[in-house]
């Protein structure tokens, strides 16, 4: 579970689902703007990223190869199954920042 690094309160994990390194979520309750390190989080959605597209590519080449419908719904999973596991790592390593007032 992800913690508030103001007031240290814990923060719901599905308010992590879509965090990205260009937007905030909100404390729910000291209602501090909390931003994901950026570092971890761009590490985590680049391998998430070279994984699901290399299997799906991959999945694509067998599928134009076989035309069976099996290699599609494989695909479906696969992306499925990527997300999921991009946004566990998100929750086990990203740490959670105050956002600066600064533009």
């Amino acid at each position: 579970m992800v913690t508030c690094p103001k007031c240290g309160s814990k923060i719901p994990a599905w308010k992590l689902m879509f965090l990205t390194n260009f937007n905030t979520i909100a404390c729910p309750t000291c209602s501090a703007k909390l931003q994901a390190n950026k570092k971890i989080n761009s590490l985590i959605g680049g391998i998430g990223g070279a994984v699901g597209a290399g299997l799906g590519a991959l999945l694509l080449i067998f599928w134009f190869d076989a035309k069976e419908v099996s290699y599609l719904m494989l695909l479906i999973a696969l992306f499925i199954l990527i997300f999921f596991a991009a946004w566990l790592a998100q929750l086990r390593f990203v740490k959670l920042e105050v956002k600066s007032q600064h533009v």
